[in-house]
């Protein structure tokens, strides 16, 4: 883990109040994962995945695809039109610069949509995915919050059910996990992943590994 990552983990959690005027320095824009409001992309009955197309904010939409009972998610511009053979089917786009999802993400091979990213243990995510922007005209998105939910064994052989909020980097649709909050173990669990969004994913790299676990709790995502 680098060393600033190594100050996320010491010196994020403190988690003490806002000023108003760091407060106001930035805002959320919030849309919905309702995948009954979404465009089914692809769907494939026989292996049981399924990948949306839901509509976001600040210009852009989600991505979300079902597979292996985890979700994924990865971030196009609204504008974004993926590339066609003369008999519809989607293609491969190769060109690295263009608008497809970000590097970070898995792009399938035979539809070239963004697969994206997701959490190790089966998943579901929503219902919505939080935007942070500076607080100005025509901002761009530098972070968002999604709150996915998944199980765990307990020692009896039993199923836990887990929240956690997953705070990712975001740069005009490239994104990476930055951060992960139990959002069972930690009462004031937004707060504290606005305040990690706002203070380390508007600025600075993605983490080099696993993305940290912050405040309480997590133990099954602390790798």
């Amino acid at each position: 883990m680098t060393k600033f990552w190594m100050m996320l983990v010491g010196g994020a959690l403190a988690c003490l109040p806002m000023s108003g005027a760091f407060a106001s320095q930035y805002t959320s824009q919030y849309s919905d994962l309702d995948f009954e409001k979404c465009t089914i992309v692809e769907e494939d009955s026989e292996i049981g995945s399924v990948e949306w197309r839901c509509a976001g904010a600040y210009g852009y939409d989600v991505l979300a695809s079902d597979g292996d009972a985890r979700l994924y998610l990865a971030y196009v511009p609204e504008s974004y039109v993926a590339p066609q053979t003369t008999d519809g089917s989607l293609v491969v786009d190769g060109n690295k610069n263009s608008s497809m999802p970000s590097a970070e993400t898995i792009v399938d091979a035979e539809t070239g949509i963004g697969i994206g990213q997701t959490i190790s243990y089966f998943n579901t995510a929503g219902p919505k995915v939080e935007w942070r922007a500076a607080n100005v005209p025509d901002a761009e998105p530098f972070a968002t919050i999604v709150r996915y939910h998944y199980q765990t064994q307990d020692e009896a052989g039993g199923f836990v059910n887990n929240q956690v909020l997953v705070v990712s980097r975001f740069r005009f649709g490239h994104s990476c996990h930055v951060a992960y909050i139990d959002a069972l173990a930690n009462a004031n669990a937004n707060l504290m992943a606005r305040e990690v969004a706002d203070k380390f994913a508007s600025s600075g790299d993605c983490p080099e590994g696993t993305a940290p676990v912050l405040g309480s709790g997590g133990a099954a995502l602390r790798f």
